[in-house]
């Protein structure tokens, strides 16, 4: 991305949902890949029979995939035609006796419907539905098929989204997520690494089940459960060049998310403040000029021959995640920017922050394990 990092996330409003088993079967064969598009990480996935390619944003922050369709009231364009369920024998609304159909309101029509809330403005609702989807295998040219996942059929959508993306596929904790509906065959596990945005490698493999790599020295911590069903861990501190913030018992009372469909990180107010209280302070030493940007990011004028770059440290309960100044600062031609934003509660890793970082959501026990790694070779 040429300008500042945006974010994306959303809220998802519907019934509460308590826990329940995968009533899907997912072989650990398949070997999607994500795809840098426009600053956010895609999957792509076919749907429907015959089938027809879509692309997804692929975010750890949001639960219901869902896609674009037929006949559609509001609809953001997109490069490839909308879903046509009419077109496809494999499509069926959601009856009223699957499993799933206790967590969605009832339309007066009897369809079960959701409603999307983004932060960033954008919105987007329409019918629960069952289709086949289909993702690439690691057998060469061929694909896995898994029938009937629960996904929205969405047809009125508001806020603009890339050319190629044609909906969001949802991978949090939640039973709604595509790793909850199929996560019984995965042993409930997944695995990415994210290449740098500035390389001209722009595709990693999404790895599932066996599939998924486990290295030595990989650092690890637990889930928050008392929460949300988001991929929140316990923050208990941040370094700046090593020098401990020691921020206050309780500033990060709802955790950290690690939120792939966040392009940005973001820091609650209290530990934003002294964030850039504290690099305020390292860039006025060098006499750096600091640059007014939209947004009230801080933000200074590059200097070619400046090379003291300060580093950050998230402590979590159980290791530290490093973020070293190509994941801490967004660079352009002219400035460079905090990459994290300031928040009235949340506290995030978004992608920005997991450049070259092998991550490991062990769903099954609770923990999601992370490590520096190499990204640009993991392409299968």
């Amino acid at each position: 991305s040429s300008s500042e990092p945006t974010s994306f996330s959303v809220k998802l409003v519907r019934k509460n949902i308590a826990q329940n088993k995968s009533i899907y079967y997912f072989p650990n064969t398949i070997n999607p890949r994500i795809t840098l598009t426009n600053s956010l990480y895609t999957v792509e996935a076919n749907i429907g029979t015959p089938s027809t390619k879509k692309t997804f944003i692929f975010d750890t922050g949001s639960e219901l995939t869902w896609t674009q369709c037929t006949p559609c009231v509001n609809c953001f364009k997109q490069d490839s035609p909308l879903f046509d369920p009419k077109k496809s024998t494999s499509y069926k609304k959601l009856a009223p006796n699957h499993p799933y159909a206790r967590y969605f309101n009832r339309s007066n029509n009897g369809d079960s419907s959701f409603h999307l809330l983004y932060k960033t403005g954008e919105s987007s609702s329409g019918i629960v539905s069952t289709e086949s989807f289909s993702f690439p295998s690691d057998k060469r040219g061929s694909r896995e098929i898994v029938k009937g996942l629960v996904f929205g059929c969405a047809n009125n959508q508001k806020g603009k989204f890339a050319g190629s993306i044609t909906g969001v596929m949802g991978m949090n904790r939640s039973p709604l997520s595509l790793v909850g509906q199929v996560g019984a065959k995965l042993s409930q596990k997944f695995s990415y690494c994210l290449p740098p945005i500035t390389s001209s490698v722009k595709t990693t493999l999404l790895r599932f089940g066996n599939n998924v790599k486990t290295g030595r020295g990989l650092r690890e911590t637990s889930f928050i459960n008392n929460i949300d069903y988001n991929y929140r861990v316990n923050l208990l501190d941040i370094s700046i060049s090593g020098r401990r913030l020691n921020l206050p018992n309780g500033t990060f009372t709802r955790g950290c998310m690690i939120d792939v469909g966040s392009t940005g990180g973001y820091l609650e107010t209290r530990a934003y403040n002294e964030v850039v209280r504290v690099l305020t302070r390292h860039f006025e030493r060098f006499k750096l000029q600091r640059v007014d940007v939209q947004g009230g990011l801080l933000c200074y004028r590059i200097v070619r021959a400046f090379r003291n770059y300060p580093n950050m440290v998230f402590h979590f309960q159980g290791g530290d995640f490093e973020i070293g100044k190509e994941n801490l600062f967004h660079f352009s031609s002219v400035r460079f920017c905090l990459a994290m934003q300031k928040h009235d509660e949340k506290t995030a890793l978004g992608s920005f922050q997991q450049q070259n970082v092998r991550f490991v959501y062990d769903i099954g026990n609770q923990k999601v394990l992370f490590g520096k790694e190499e990204c640009l070779w993991d392409r299968g």
